[in-house]
Formats: structure tokens, C-alpha cells, sequence
């Protein structure tokens, strides 16, 4: 009798947010880096972007040159977040990969709801649809201050794209609907990014290894 297959565990979907500047895209690749020489598959993803789709749609909203009127940019955010679930989360999921993801859902809901204003039932509606209902197994929301965002964009030596060209007044408006979105959502942990990249990561992991730590079966073997 041919001994049954065992099934391989779903794997682990990790989100680093936070609004720009607030050091997430450096986290999301260091911990990316770390958990590969733990052993883990890890599949890194950025938003949006990921797939041919989303690169294309990455560099429209991203060009300072694009006219996007608040509406558009929500709607071209959730076709290349839903090329990317489709095409890349999902499968490496199913494949018990560990995926770490530079942005989600809630950029969506910081920056098109508090930064553009669009109402948040309808937000949250369509990026449910986008993402297939897929929710991260965990969320580390970076927070920075309006002075070390300002501080860090101006050490920056690419030209502002079409988004770090907005107002403070935006960025304002994003850092404070993040917060008030931390307070009310579960599976997310909140650092602040002023602490340093060092005792940031060590934070992170922290968090991390305990959740992998309670979710993991014992058949959970790492490649």
C-alpha cells in the first residue's frame, strides 16, 4: 500500500510597513538575509512591484511626471497587489515558504485612506478583494517622526519620487491613520525606528521567532 504524502504546513507571511523613511525596506532585507542562513526559503516581495504587471505599475505611480488622481492611484496599488498574491504569495505560501513583504494592506489604508482622503469602508472592500483575503501572520509597523522622515529623505541622493514629493501635511496624515490603525488591529507589533537599525532587527526577530514558535509543527522542517 503507497504510504500517504504529508501534507506540507502553509508557510509564514510577514509584513514590514511603516510610511517612508521609517526604515522598513532595510529591516524587510536584513531579516530576509537572516532567516535564509537560519535555513528558511525565503521569498521577498515588494509593493507594488514583485511581478511584470506590478513592476510596470510600480513605475507609474512612482513617476513624478504621472498625473494620478486619488481614485486611479488606489486602484493601480490593488491590481499590482493582486498580481502578486496571485502570482507569487500564494504559491510560495503553499510551498511553506517564509515570505517577508516590503508593504501590504496597510499602506493601502494609511496612505490612500488618511493621505488621500478616500473612504475607508470602500478602501478596505477592494483591497479584501485584491488580496484575496490573504492576511499576514504577522505586521511590523516602523514608526518615525516627521523630523527624522524629513532628516532621512534629504540623505537620500535619488531624486523624490512622484510620492516623497507630497506635502508634510500628507505625510502627516499617513503616519498618524498607521497609528491609529495599530491600535485596533491584531497580529501587529509596533517599533520605533529611532531606537536604531540594530536594536530595531533585534526587536523584530524577537517577535518573529516567538510566533514561529507557536504556529510551527513539529513536522515543520525548514529546507
Amino acid at each position: 500500500m503507497k504510504r500517504r504524502a504529508e501534507a506540507r504546513p502553509r508557510g509564514f507571511f510577514l509584513v514590514v510597513e511603516g510610511a517612508d523613511a521609517s526604515g522598513k525596506t532595510t529591516l524587510a532585507r536584513r531579516l530576509a538575509i537572516a532567516y535564509r542562513q537560519q535555513g528558511w526559503t525565503v521569498t521577498s516581495v515588494r509593493e507594488p512591484g514583485g511581478t511584470r504587471l506590478s513592476e510596470s505599475v510600480r513605475r507609474i505611480l512612482l513617476d513624478p511626471k504621472a498625473l494620478v488622481n486619488p481614485r486611479s492611484e488606489l486602484f493601480l496599488y490593488l491590481a499590482a497587489r493582486a498580481q502578486l498574491v496571485g502570482d507569487v504569495i500564494n504559491p510560495a505560501l503553499r510551498r511553506g515558504e517564509f515570505v517577508i513583504a516590503d508593504r501590504f494592506s496597510l499602506s493601502t489604508l494609511a496612505y490612500q485612506v488618511g493621505g488621500r482622503g478616500l473612504p475607508a469602508r470602500a478602501v478596505m472592500a477592494a483591497d479584501r478583494l485584491a488580496r484575496a483575503e490573504l492576511n499576514p501572520d504577522l505586521t511590523i509597523l516602523l514608526t518615525v517622526t516627521e523630523g527624522q522622515s524629513r532628516l532621512r529623505r534629504q540623505e537620500n541622493p535619488c531624486p523624490p519620487d512622484r510620492i516623497e514629493r507630497e506635502p508634510a501635511s500628507f505625510f502627516r496624515a499617513v503616519r498618524a491613520e498607521y497609528l491609529k490603525l495599530s491600535r485596533r488591529m491584531s497580529g501587529l507589533i509596533v517599533v520605533d525606528s529611532s531606537i536604531g537599525a540594530d536594536d530595531v532587527y533585534v526587536c523584530a526577530t524577537e517577535h518573529i521567532d516567538r510566533r514561529l514558535k507557536r504556529r510551527r509543527p513539529s513536522s515543520w522542517i525548514r529546507h
